[in-house]
């Protein structure tokens, strides 16, 4: 079993659909506690995320700590804080890492808030990182919403000339946060219409997973910042009175 893990609430970023909660921050010992009482469950993956999981001072530390414990460990970041001089640490613990791209272009970066130069960082990461460890996989992430299905077919093209694993479109909901601020909604026709043009093609080493109202309501557990159990279920969350401290 799986369970995602918001280790922060911090990110650098400042995307108009961003869903994340926002909630204090624990220790690093607090956070060594719930990683011991992980291991005496059904739990064999954790998905780090956060806000950005590498704006936690011991993220690292705890990568290297969940390793040993025998847990795999996917990484959920937009990639802005690694460079060739620290790639190799901040991967090393690492078994998938999981990069969000909505555009090449760098206008619409910056018109939804993704920030300066962004696609040109993460282009030249993905140049370097399976250079740095060959056995890790990479996973682009493509929020579907209005801005972002209309410049698929370019995004699609440019990722035929990076060695990764897998490109994850995954549907817009408003779930909570400054997603809800946001009339960035697809309809049915506008989502099934991406299902039509990228689920069966064949051109590409990569695999392309669609994310859709369906497995947005499957039940998922998420460890907040705080220490806090959510179960989001059906784009809801419910939280929970279990703490993992």
């Amino acid at each position: 079993m799986k369970v995602c893990w918001n280790i922060t609430s911090r990110c650098n970023k400042n995307c108009k659909y961003c869903f994340k909660f926002n909630q204090k921050e624990l220790t690093l010992e607090e956070n060594k506690r719930i990683l011991e009482n992980l291991t005496k469950r059904d739990i064999s993956s954790i998905g780090w995320s956060g806000g950005e999981p590498f704006l936690y001072p011991d993220f690292k530390e705890l990568l290297r700590l969940s390793k040993e414990k025998g847990f795999i460990n996917h990484v959920n970041t937009n990639a802005s804080l690694l460079n060739k001089n620290n790639l190799k640490e901040s991967i090393e613990n690492i078994d998938r890492i999981i990069i969000s791209l909505d555009f090449i272009d760098e206008e619409e970066n910056k018109k939804y808030e993704i920030g300066d130069n962004y696609y040109n960082h993460v282009s030249s990461l993905l140049k370097d990182i399976k250079e740095v460890k060959p056995t890790i996989e990479i996973q682009i992430n493509t929020v579907l919403f209005k801005g972002s299905i209309k410049k698929l077919e370019e995004l699609y093209n440019a990722l035929k000339n990076y060695n990764i694993d897998y490109w994850k479109l995954i549907r817009f909901f408003p779930v909570r946060g400054k997603a809800l601020e946001e009339n960035l909604s697809i309809t049915d026709e506008e989502f099934f219409e991406v299902v039509k043009n990228f689920k069966e093609r064949q051109d590409q080493n990569f695999k392309i997973v669609i994310h859709g109202k369906k497995e947005m309501s499957e039940r998922h557990i998420i460890i907040l910042s705080s220490g806090k159990l959510v179960y989001s279920e059906n784009c809801k969350d419910v939280e929970v009175e279990e703490t993992l401290i």
